[in-house]
């Protein structure tokens, strides 16, 4: 996997943008000529797509360390079945969210705690890591005013105030990975960020 080109994650709240910054990476990419592959999580698989379903709509009580390790199945199975075989293609591969979800989400505002996370992330993902991580950073109030319907996560109250936060930490302590971007604007404003941080990777 050392030759791909770049491995590209969009992390952030509910409702801040990613999958729409995510069709538009992909789009402009390949008018450029590039090769990739678009996955999101959780579903970006057939085993993914079930469990999203558990995740977000089945009305299912379970723990936070339970729902840590959903999200890991389904983020193994996206690696094997979909980010490792692309990226030892050379292919860019642009996801929507990757193991930074997980340490913001159940880690850090979901009290399973972040280094314990943490540590079961590296398990699952054996090491890979994003070379570019865009963070679509807005404000809960304003995020969730976008959406209307909110799955059993996006109703947890100051839950996703939590997460924001926890988001901007991670992306302070590591800032030769992570872009923050304000997300609060038109989409084309914030997708003029975006291109340009993926560009400046990639040439």
């Amino acid at each position: 996997m050392s030759n791909r080109p770049l491995f590209i994650t969009l992390e952030g709240i509910d409702g801040c943008g990613k999958s729409t910054q995510a069709d538009r990476l992909e789009k402009a990419l390949i008018e450029r000529s590039w090769h990739v592959t678009h996955t999101f999580e959780p579903g970006g698989t057939a085993l993914g797509k079930r469990l999203r379903e558990i995740l977000m709509r089945d009305g299912l009580l379970f723990s936070a360390f339970s729902e840590v390790l959903l999200f890991a199945a389904d983020r193994r199975q996206d690696i094997d079945e979909v980010i490792g075989p692309a990226l030892a293609r050379g292919t860019i591969v642009v996801a929507e969210r990757f193991a930074d979800s997980s340490v913001a989400y159940q880690g850090v505002a979901g009290g399973v705690g972040e280094e314990r996370v943490r540590s079961l992330m590296n398990l699952v993902t054996e090491g890979l890591t994003p070379d570019l991580t865009l963070l679509l950073d807005i404000d809960p109030d304003v995020s969730l005013a976008r959406k209307p319907h909110l799955d059993r996560i996006e109703q947890r109250g100051s839950y996703l105030r939590d997460v924001r936060a926890a988001y901007l930490r991670i992306a302070a302590d590591e800032p030769e990975r992570w872009v923050v971007i304000d997300a609060a604007r038109p989409a084309s404003e914030v997708f003029e960020d975006v291109l340009s941080a993926v560009t400046r990777r990639l040439y």
